[in-house]
């Protein structure tokens, strides 16, 4: 049996990615006010039987959407309980409803946000790495900064792809260049440029930014403006509104393309013009 109808079968065994949270609770408590005792043991054991690891995989997969439903599992069994305190489980919890910038923290809050840097959090490396390169403040590391967008990036954060690609893509090294256009090749394909900008570029406005931190390489990376067939956006539009806008056009130059990104970051992401 595959590993994704292992999946398959313990998620229905279970029915939590089925439900929210709250449906899990009712559907627990409508069992012990109508159900023998003999089938609430019959559950009980069914989840006891299945492997760890297994279990843990599927929490994570749950807590990975909703952090609500994760907060909910917690309240079921000793043995949801249990599994959800794995390090694994809090590297992939939602931080979607959690803002970038807490004006206000409160301490458990807090406390989750800290175990979830501490566990490696992948949203939580990404928004460590925007604070920390793009901070107003010069107590600021930037190298630490960085370096999160980059582990973040290996890991596979779409957002954070795109912020390290693009400031890769501004450096004056060209091998750094060439592996930032790597990086955004691989998000044009999966045709969510134009959704991760916008998603980066809600999280820069909501904090003071030090724009000298980015390297300007006035070097465009198309070297043959005068000969390629340039770039433009689909359908007359000054900018690209959607990632449906994004075509590939093997007739029209990927490097002014790319030049296009590199504009709008500085000038729209970053204000630096």
């Amino acid at each position: 049996m595959t590993g994704s109808r292992v999946m398959k079968k313990a998620k229905a065994k279970l029915n939590i990615t089925t439900m929210t949270g709250s449906r899990i609770k009712k559907k627990a408590k409508n069992k012990r006010r109508h159900t023998p005792n003999n089938e609430s043991h019959s559950s009980s054991a069914a989840i006891k039987s299945l492997p760890r690891d297994l279990l843990v995989e599927v929490i994570a997969n749950v807590a990975s959407h909703s952090f609500i439903d994760l907060h909910n599992l917690k309240k079921c069994s000793k043995d949801f309980l249990n599994a959800t305190e794995d390090n694994y489980v809090w590297q992939q919890v939602s931080l979607e409803t959690f803002p970038f910038i807490e004006w206000y923290p409160m301490e458990k809050k807090s406390s989750f946000l800290e175990r979830c840097r501490k566990s490696g959090n992948i949203e939580s490396l990404y928004r460590e790495g925007l604070r920390e390169y793009f901070n107003h403040d010069p107590s600021g590391n930037i190298n630490h900064g960085l370096e999160f967008l980059k582990v973040a990036t290996q890991k596979g954060h779409k957002e954070a792809k795109y912020v390290y690609g693009m400031i890769l893509l501004c450096s004056k090294d060209d091998d750094l260049r060439k592996q930032g256009l790597e990086h955004m090749r691989f998000l044009r394909k999966s045709k969510c440029v134009i959704s991760c900008r916008k998603k980066v570029q809600r999280f820069l406005r909501s904090m003071w930014t030090n724009n000298s931190m980015v390297e300007h390489n006035l070097s465009t990376l198309c070297n043959c403006k005068s000969t390629c067939n340039g770039w433009r956006v689909k359908r007359g539009r000054w900018f690209l509104l959607d990632d449906d806008d994004d075509d590939y056009d093997t007739s029209l130059c990927e490097y002014c393309r790319w030049d296009h990104e590199i504009k709008y970051f500085y000038n729209r992401l970053l204000n630096a013009y």
